[in-house]
């Protein structure tokens, strides 16, 4: 699912700093700056006319020379069952496959700038994903952790326990949480937090209100969804909104 996407040159003072697993992908088509990708293994400077998709499950930073910012295409995409261990880099040659669909992306994001993401944008985000699924970049999970992690996804307004998602993948509880966070990074809950504040940013850009997109994603508790909310991303809901909205 793609939750967040743009086009742009990135302010001065931007960087990024997940220190815990993001549990989706951030995927770059760079055109311009000076950023360097640190994780605990490669150490990247990024090069115009590539292509970046960072890992799921591996805690990174970028920093950037703010004399010479970031400018990218910049989707935000949810791979899950499925992850992604390590930096991956793709030259993007002129006149390929990958090239027309990225310029696709980038006019549809042009000519609707203020827009939501609509059926046209999810619709070239699954083919994008088929097309990285087809090139074998992406890590499956077991059968039993991937039902798992499919259960959160579908049942994210619910109440869920450590003991519901242990009984449907037949371990311990203990021995679940370790057995999620060897293969995704995070513990259940972790997850479980982050899947929400992806789906309330979706839910944001669509206009929907802060009290709506605490319903939606599982939040009895308006006061409750905020304080988790500005947690995540350091911002309250209503900033958030007016920073997506014209």
């Amino acid at each position: 699912m793609l939750f967040l996407c743009g086009l742009l040159t990135v302010e001065r003072q931007w960087h990024v700093e997940e220190i815990c697993p993001a549990s989706y992908c951030r995927v770059y088509y760079v055109h311009a700056g000076n950023v360097v990708y640190r994780d605990e293994y490669t150490t990247k400077q990024l090069c115009a006319g590539c292509l970046y998709i960072f890992p799921s499950t591996l805690p990174y930073e970028m920093v950037q020379d703010p004399e010479d910012p970031l400018n990218c295409l910049f989707l935000h995409i949810d791979v899950s069952p499925k992850l992604l261990s390590k930096l991956v880099e793709i030259e993007v040659e002129e006149g390929t496959f990958l090239s027309c669909l990225l310029e696709t992306m980038e006019t549809w994001i042009k000519e609707h700038p203020f827009g939501d993401i609509d059926m046209i944008l999810q619709a070239l985000s699954n083919t994008f994903l088929e097309y990285v699924n087809r090139e074998k970049m992406l890590q499956s999970v077991p059968e039993n952790l991937a039902d798992t992690v499919t259960y959160i996804n579908e049942h994210v307004r619910e109440r869920i326990t450590v003991e519901d998602l242990s009984d449907r993948c037949g371990y311990h509880s203990q021995y679940y949480i370790s057995f999620f966070r060897a293969h995704m990074g995070i513990t259940p809950h972790q997850y479980l937090i982050r899947h929400r504040m992806k789906l309330a940013i979706h839910e944001l850009m669509a206009g929907k209100s802060v009290s709506e997109t605490a319903d939606f994603v599982g939040y009895q508790e308006v006061r409750n969804f905020i304080r988790a909310f500005k947690k995540y991303y350091g911002f309250s809901p209503r900033q958030v909104r007016k920073m997506l909205q014209p």
